[in-house]
């Protein structure tokens, strides 16, 4: 999961630098929606991230001690990225960033669907629901891609 997510934020850092350097050419609501941007962006990368290693790290077992102490944990880390998420959530779309707002918004709610898909499919040992939760997942990062893409060409434009 790291390894998908470290170009995107990365290439979302960078973008947000150089949003900020580049804030005369922006009003102070693109400057401020693409600030709040890179830090729920940087909040989520290191939620999916733990997210990603925990559920990686379920106990073969279900019903044991060790899977029922991995259960807590993986709640937890369920909890932590859907904060995340709400906290993109609140971000209120400025003038510059309405089109890749609209992908923002996407990708939330796809990530919101994959995590509550997750804990049920692992708690059922259910190989079809699994892959099903998977495959969000992987949608989910695609929407993520792709507001980043988006995001970096609303930046690029408002920096002209």
């Amino acid at each position: 999961m790291r390894k998908i997510l470290g170009p995107i934020l990365l290439a979302l850092s960078m973008i947000v630098l150089s949003s900020s350097i580049a804030q005369a050419a922006i009003s102070e609501a693109d400057a401020k929606y693409a600030q709040l941007a890179g830090k729920a962006t940087q909040e989520f990368s290191t939620a999916i991230g733990n997210w990603g290693d925990t559920y990686q790290g379920a106990p073969d077992k279900v019903n044991s001690p060790e899977y029922r102490n991995w259960m807590k944990k993986a709640q937890a880390a369920d909890k932590a990225v859907k904060v995340t998420l709400t906290n993109f959530s609140k971000i209120k779309a400025s003038a510059g960033y309405k089109s890749s707002d609209a992908s923002l918004r996407k990708f939330i709610k796809a990530y919101n669907n994959a995590i509550d898909l997750y804990a049920p499919a692992i708690k059922k040992n259910d190989r079809k629901l699994v892959k099903k939760a998977n495959d969000a997942l992987m949608a989910a990062t695609t929407l993520f891609t792709n507001w980043g893409n988006e995001f970096a060409k609303d930046t690029s434009r408002l920096a002209q």
